[in-house]
């Protein structure tokens, strides 16, 4: 244990495109709430030290300690991800933001720490299930500037499962999405699942269609894409959609089978920005579509919610449990 009281304590979810920072205090119901919240655009900022600092200076707070969740594999001394715009060294770190204790954790396995925290009214149904409290594992999964996944194992005591799903091999469902992938093959040995679902991904499959349909790839974000297929404007970028909320839920279907997942919580950028799409979309029939395991995955409960503020408190919660 750490023996800290939370209003010591700097939280922080560092993405490969935003950075969300926090103080926390204890409510008089004991419960942990988030204070002088902001967000920053990494790439306005040489390294995470020169957030820190500015945060600091921002709102004027006295802190010595964070517990920051950041997307990637933590190593001995490093970060290693290629989403994010900058190295992070902890020891660097730690020495141009006057921290004097610092603890990372996989920003995913942060969300998974929230799982508890996750009220069911704040969720959109994408597959009942049949556990309202689910007792065994929970997996978190979402596609953003990359494709991350986290594990919820039930305790007593709880823990977590972090994982880098999204550089697993990517599986095709169709002979469509074979070529798809048979495209990509021309370029790279190995086409990894957040080489489609993820933000930069969904460009990449729309790019894909496009060059195989013989057309031109107008839009150049991913932001556009979905735009372009919620108004029903581009039908390259409504079939790119498609195929993404497919494949998506094809992989939370294999996902579920290999940990044994009693739910799914989704989240990420980009499923809040196609809800409507993804309600309507083959989502549901490809999570379902595993064969002599139907029934199984039938059984588990698919969540899709706005991930908010809740990596914040899942760093929190891990570090003053003092979780190594």
């Amino acid at each position: 244990m750490t023996g800290l009281s939370y209003s010591q304590l700097l939280v922080a979810d560092i993405g490969g495109t935003h950075a969300r920072f926090a103080i926390t205090v204890l409510n008089v119901h004991g419960e942990v709430e988030l204070r002088d919240y902001h967000r920053f655009a990494c790439t306005d900022f040489a390294s995470l030290a020169e957030i820190i600092c500015t945060y600091r200076e921002i709102t004027r707070q006295s802190f010595s300690h964070a517990s920051i969740a950041i997307a990637g594999v933590i190593e001995a001394d490093h970060v290693r991800n290629s989403n994010l715009p900058w190295p992070v060294s902890y020891k660097q770190t730690m020495q141009d933001s006057g921290l004097a204790q610092l603890r990372f954790l996989n920003d995913f396995a942060a969300l998974a720490w929230s799982v508890p925290l996750i009220k069911p009214a704040d969720a959109i149904i994408l597959n009942q299930g049949h556990a309202e409290r689910p007792a065994g594992p929970v997996l978190v999964v979402g596609p953003g500037t990359g494709l991350g996944a986290a594990v919820w194992l039930p305790g007593p005591p709880s823990s977590i499962l972090a994982t880098e799903a999204g550089h697993a091999a990517l599986a095709a469902g169709n002979p469509r999405e074979a070529l798809l992938l048979a495209q990509c093959w021309k370029s790279t040995p190995h086409v990894d699942n957040e080489m489609f679902l993820s933000g930069p991904g969904l460009l990449r499959l729309y790019r894909t269609i496009a060059l195989i349909q013989g057309k031109a790839a107008i839009l150049q974000q991913a932001a556009e894409v979905t735009t372009a297929a919620i108004a029903g404007q581009d039908a390259i970028a409504k079939e790119a959609v498609e195929i993404f909320c497919a494949m998506l839920g094809s992989l939370l279907g294999d996902m579920a089978i290999y940990y044994g997942a009693q739910a799914v919580y989704l989240t990420g950028g980009v499923p809040m920005q196609i809800t409507e799409l993804l309600q309507k979309s083959e989502f549901r029939n490809r999570f379902l579509n595993k064969g002599v395991m139907r029934a199984v995955v039938e059984n588990c409960a698919v969540y899709l919610i706005e991930p908010g503020q809740l990596a914040l408190l899942g760093a929190a919660h891990w570090y003053m449990q003092g979780v190594s």
